[in-house]
């Protein structure tokens, strides 16, 4: 039988003995994770910090991967939080609405965060300022 190192072993009980995996379905709705214990990032131009503290289900989650938003597409109830993340490496974007919301992020820097929370019905356009292709919609219900 082959040894395992410590890592491999420890890895194998954090994990009770399962499948690691690294990657989940970029259409459904979850929680940002984080397992960093630094301070969120501040607010920017109408979001929030993302703290990673709503359940499961409760947060509406988007890529920025590739020059594109995952998904495009995406619905959030009114007071349902939005959470976009670059993943994109080096690449910075922005999320900057166009219709129907007015939002701004500024700059998000790769591994960072952005979120918005809409307060009515509606359908909401953004766009990457920096990516004149890269263009998202939210559509809003009660």
């Amino acid at each position: 039988m082959p040894r395992l190192s410590l890592t491999a072993l420890a890895v194998l009980a954090l994990t009770g003995g399962g499948v690691i995996a690294g990657c989940g379905d970029d259409t459904k709705s979850g929680s940002a994770a984080s397992t960093s214990t630094a301070a969120p990032p501040p607010a920017r131009n109408g979001g929030t910090p993302a703290t990673g503290g709503t359940p499961s289900g409760e947060t509406v989650t988007v890529s920025m991967k590739q020059i594109k938003f995952i998904p495009e597409k995406v619905t959030a109830k009114v007071d349902q939080k939005i959470v976009w993340t670059n993943n994109d490496g080096q690449i910075p974007h922005t999320v900057t609405a166009t219709k129907g919301a007015t939002f701004d992020s500024g700059n998000v820097a790769g591994g960072e965060t952005f979120d918005y929370t809409p307060a009515k019905v509606g359908v909401i356009d953004y766009v990457c300022t920096i990516h004149s292709g890269q263009r998202g919609q939210i559509r809003v219900m009660k």
